[in-house]
Formats: C-alpha cells, structure tokens, sequence
C-alpha cells in the first residue's frame, strides 16, 4: 500500500489538495500516515501570543500622562444669519435695487415722450407713410384701367355699353380717391419726403380730371387724358414708391433722407 507524501499531508493540512476525500479515507486506515499528519499538522499550527494582563488603572495613569499637553477647545459662538445689522443690510439692498428700476424705466419713458413731443410733425408724417400703401394700391389699379381704357381703338361718337360701364367705375373710383389724396398730399407737405408729395400732387390733378370731367366719359376723352397729364409717368412714379415702401425700414429713412432715385 502506497503512503501519502509530505506535500499530500500538507496540502492536506491546508485543504488545499485534489483529492481530500481519498486523503482523508487514507488517514483512517494508515496509522503510518496518520502519525505523520499530527507531526506535519503540530510543526504548522502558529499560535499567537497571549498579551500581557494589564494591571489595574493602566488607563488612567496612560491619561495622566498624555492630559497636560494638550489644550483644551475654546467654544465657537454660533452664526446668527438672521441677527438685526444682517437684515438691515439686506433690506437696504433690495431698497436700492428696487429704486434703480424704478428710475430706469421712469427715464426710458420719459425720453420716449420727450422724443415723441420734440417732433409731432415726424410722427404724424411715419403713420401716414404706413397708411399709403392702401392708397397707392388703388391708384395704380385706376392707373392701369385708365391706360386700357384710353387704348381701345374705335369711333370716338360711339361708345359700347362695356366702355360706358368701364367710364363710370373709374370715375367713381376717381371720386373715392380723390379727398384720401389731397389728405395724405396736406400731411407730406412739409418736404420731408419730395418724391412722394410730386407724385401725390400728380395724382390729385388726374384724379380731379377724371372726376370732374362729362358724365360719359369715352375712349378719346381718356385718351386725352393720358396724353394731357402724362399718366403713364404717374404710374412708374407710384410703382417705384410702393416698391421702395415695402422694403424693411424704408418708411422711416424716408422720414429722415427724403425719396430720391
């Protein structure tokens, strides 16, 4: 019968072996290998020593001896965040904040007014520029009407039931325009916009023309017309200015430039 190595106890020992189970029926039957096991498992065991007993007041005299050097903590008072000069402050704070907005906002609006009542006249003149575009639509439609109605050709003496129609909506036209002209002509008089106040003034005297003339009007009347007050000039000159008023921020430069091509 083969007997277990050293290393085998050992490892054994340690419960560190492969076959543990075989080691450990080995061990029951083999007094040779058993005898050797409590050898190896004597040598190996490590006890650690035992302290020493204390004698009675170890502690205290250990205390004693450490208690002079050191010093003791001083109390730190606690923080008082809600004490009288802390709100005093705050509230002084808040006080001037409170006084800072309120001065801003009185000065931004007092210089919004000083501005509006240093130049009523500028004013007046930015809302009717923003008005025109209205007007200006209307009178080009008339315009072009006009200079359709003046080019059909046919015998002056003999007018159509169409053409006498096409007569009376332009003169009617003529009339509903002619008073919001001369409005908005009076208001843009002052020169701060000299393209606009020509154009207008030409304008008017067409429209005066149109309306003020025989109550049935024909192709030759309109004709001469066109031909006497230049109506196709009016026209390019109010489609230049509804060109140049829908661009972003041409109706308030020119308030301050005038118009000029």
């Amino acid at each position: 019968m083969s007997h277990l190595t050293e290393e085998q106890l050992v490892e054994h020992y340690f419960a560190e072996g492969a076959n543990r189970v075989a080691a450990e029926s080995h061990l029951r039957i083999c007094s040779r290998c058993e005898q050797a096991y409590e050898e190896i498992s004597n040598a190996l065991a490590v006890r650690a020593p035992e302290p020493p007993k204390l004698e009675p007041g170890y502690g205290k005299r250990v205390w004693q001896s450490i208690e002079a050097p050191i010093r003791p903590y001083s109390e730190v008072p606690k923080r008082r965040y809600f004490s009288w000069p802390r709100l005093v402050l705050a509230g002084a704070c808040l006080l001037g904040l409170a006084a800072a907005f309120l001065g801003g906002s009185l000065w931004q609006r007092s210089r919004a007014h000083s501005s509006e009542a240093a130049n009523p006249a500028q004013a007046k003149e930015r809302v009717v520029l923003f008005i025109l575009d209205d007007h200006l639509d209307r009178s080009e439609r008339l315009l072009v009407e006009l200079g359709h109605a003046g080019g059909e050709k046919g015998d002056p003496g003999d007018s159509s039931q169409a053409d006498s129609f096409q007569a009376d909506s332009l003169q009617a036209e003529a009339r509903q325009l002619l008073p919001d002209n001369r409005l908005y002509r009076q208001a843009l008089s002052g020169g701060s916009d000299p393209m606009m106040a020509a154009a207008l003034d030409h304008l008017e005297r067409v429209l005066l023309e149109v309306a003020n003339s025989p109550d049935k009007l024909n192709s030759a009347d309109i004709a001469r017309i066109e031909r006497e007050m230049n109506t196709d000039s009016l026209l390019f000159q109010v489609r230049v200015l509804r060109a140049r008023n829908s661009r972003p921020g041409a109706k308030v430069e020119s308030l301050r430039k005038g118009a000029s091509i």
